[in-house]
């Protein structure tokens, strides 16, 4: 069955639908506001799904606490399956909880933007199976009412790659704080201070359960947000993209001399352009036809054009050495 489409003809909901229905197994790959998905199904059972790589599930049971690596050992050689290998205190009825909440949240990254393309491959399914037979709906459900509990998280934590800390004092009204076993792990996972993605990382759990606890505890007053780092590999944003180079920075210098940083280089007020504008397109034209003229001599109007536009910085100087 060849499945392929856009998600603003048919949404994402409406294609698991369709695939459960039809008691389809394979792969369904996403690609919805920049962020890459796959969901694996089974006879119409989601089974799996990932925005990173499948290997990744291994890190994930390992950080959890869920295997070891001695029982993982049989997993790889394909000698035993994942329920197979649990560590002591969990069982099978907890891994199906751990893939459920992989697969919700993945359903509600990929849901979010409302846009993307999307192609099934029949007979695919993932490095590591899981065995696992989830209901399409439950986590569709689920994944709808986490857009609106995000939106409440944003309020007090703008994203996963901002860094939380705990507060040096307590709140008047919390002189006494009773927590559970789960949030004493994500506190000794924060180390002090972290984001939302890196204890969500060292715990091998998602960063909307993750994100969820710590805002609450931001409203508390035991948690408090610190600053931004840079962005994440991936994160709840529509389309954002990594950037690497810094944004021009204004800098505040005496009137008679402005200062304008771009990277490292550093232009003065005689290297600004003039008050006339000069197209940039009818400046290369200049350039390239003061280049086809003769080597000793530039062709005319190319020193002029070029003093308007100084502004151009070292580029411009260095084709004004040329053409003398």
């Amino acid at each position: 069955m060849a499945l392929t489409g856009t998600l603003e003809s048919i949404p994402l909901p409406e294609v698991l639908r369709m695939l459960s229905r039809s008691r389809k197994s394979g792969c369904l790959r996403v690609d919805a506001g920049g962020l890459q998905g796959k969901v694996y199904l089974s006879d119409g059972w989601l089974t799996y799904a990932t925005t990173r790589r499948d290997q990744d599930l291994r890190a994930d049971l390992l950080s959890a606490g869920m295997v070891d690596e001695a029982g993982w050992k049989y997993v790889e050689r394909r000698e035993r399956g994942i329920a197979e290998v649990l560590t002591e205190g969990n069982e099978k009825e907890d891994l199906t909880q751990f893939i459920s909440e992989q697969i919700t949240d993945v359903l509600f990254r990929l849901s979010r933007p409302g846009h993307g393309t999307f192609d099934f491959g029949e007979d695919v399914g993932p490095h590591y199976p899981t065995e696992q037979q989830i209901n399409i709906e439950v986590c569709l459900d689920e994944a709808e009412k986490r857009i609106a509990q995000w939106r409440l998280i944003e309020e007090v934590i703008p994203g996963v790659n901002f860094r939380l800390r705990m507060v040096q004092e307590l709140p008047e009204e919390a002189r006494e704080v009773t927590i559970t076993v789960d949030t004493w792990r994500l506190l000794s996972a924060l180390n002090g201070q972290g984001t939302v993605e890196e204890v969500a990382s060292r715990l091998g759990t998602t960063d909307f359960k993750i994100a969820q606890v710590m805002a609450q505890m931001v409203r508390q007053g035991l948690l408090e947000v610190v600053d931004q780092l840079a962005p994440a590999r991936y994160s709840y944003g529509e389309g954002e993209e990594e950037t690497t180079d810094p944004e021009p920075v204004a800098d505040e210098s005496p009137d008679d001399f402005t200062v304008l940083r771009s990277g490292d280089e550093v232009i003065d007020e005689d290297d600004m352009v003039d008050d006339e504008e000069v197209d940039d397109t009818d400046l290369l034209q200049t350039v390239i036809e003061g280049f086809s003229g003769d080597e000793d001599e530039p062709a005319e109007g190319t020193e002029r054009s070029l003093g308007r536009r100084r502004g151009l910085g070292a580029l411009a100087r260095e084709l004004s050495d040329l053409t003398e």
